[in-house]
């Protein structure tokens, strides 16, 4: 032929009668492509919005926004935090890690053998009773709790409520279960606040305060190897109000080299020493105090702004 029609079959059939079939084309007239057609073979893709849509979205705090630490997590092997739908971290460290200015981490019951370090204001580390940092290490000047605000760039406040610390290092000097070294200038302003805490170091003092604002409130330092509490340097203030300083080895109160510390309302009872050695420092020992019990005495030396010590 002289056109170019398709290739006509000859079909015989098993009743011996024969047809001529025509195969229809490939391409039509109207331009309907091989893929087109092919493509109608496939499954609907997905709606856009559903191929891309975002993995459940994880939270590491609780639905009040605060960072959550439970032993419990720990004990299961589970890890920080994304292995349950609302945050909960197995150690205090990991919390304080993400926790910005402004948070609050709750640190539910259990003993936790790390060392916590607090280095931004702005932290509130709350404890629920029972809540233990144990640390015991052969390794020396490592304190089981450190609020070091000296590279901190602001102020704000830092506060730490209802921990139980107990500690155990091989040092001399800096030999503190809790110690706050002086901040940056830049946060000398900030205001430590340590509320019900349960202090005891079976190596060393209970704690140790170098620099900045601190203050104590309702704690009981006691059974220290070394002194109940030091406030050490010029820069070192703040005050003690209704603690107990109790059974440590040597004093239940350390005040030097111008610390100026307010003592009130509190009981510096059954220490080796003296309820208070002063040593060239600037603090004030009030009248409402309770020193009794004391191995040498209640109170050696003065404050060096004239202010009398009370036995």
């Amino acid at each position: 032929f002289a056109r170019h029609t398709p290739m006509a079959i000859l079909t015989v059939f098993a009743a011996g009668t024969t047809a001529i079939l025509t195969p229809a084309p490939l391409v039509s007239r109207r331009g309907v492509s091989l893929a087109a057609a092919s493509a109608s073979l496939l499954p609907s893709p997905l709606p856009l919005h559903t191929a891309l849509a975002a993995p459940p979205r994880i939270s590491l705090t609780d639905r009040s926004g605060n960072y959550v630490v439970d032993i419990q997590k720990a004990a299961a092997g589970l890890e920080d935090p994304l292995a349950e739908p609302e945050g909960a971290f197995s150690t205090i460290s990991a919390a304080l890690a993400v926790a910005p200015a402004g948070s609050t981490v709750l640190v539910r019951a259990g003993t936790y053998t790390e060392r916590v370090f607090v280095t931004r204001p702005g932290i509130q580390l709350l404890a629920e009773p029972g809540a233990v940092v144990a640390w015991r290490s052969d390794k020396p000047y490592e304190a089981a709790l450190t609020v070091d605000l000296s590279e901190a760039a602001s102020g704000g406040s830092v506060t730490i409520s209802g921990l139980t610390v107990r500690h155990s290092s091989p040092s001399i000097a800096q030999n503190y279960a809790v110690y706050v070294p002086p901040p940056s200038r830049a946060a000398s302003a900030t205001k430590v606040e340590l509320r019900d805490l349960d202090v005891s170091s079976s190596s060393g003092s209970g704690l140790g305060v170098e620099g900045g604002d601190v203050t104590l409130l309702s704690s009981k330092v006691h059974d220290c190897r070394n002194h109940g509490l030091v406030f050490l340097g010029p820069t070192a203030r703040g005050a003690v109000r209704g603690c107990e300083l109790a059974k440590n080895k040597l004093n239940g109160v350390l005040l030097r080299d111008g610390a100026s510390p307010a003592i009130e309302g509190s009981r510096l009872v059954n220490n080796g020493a003296y309820g208070a050695s002063l040593i060239d420092c600037r603090g004030s020992l009030a009248a409402g105090n309770e020193i009794r019990g004391n191995g040498k005495g209640g109170v050696s030396g003065e404050c060096d702004d004239g202010d009398d010590a009370a036995v």
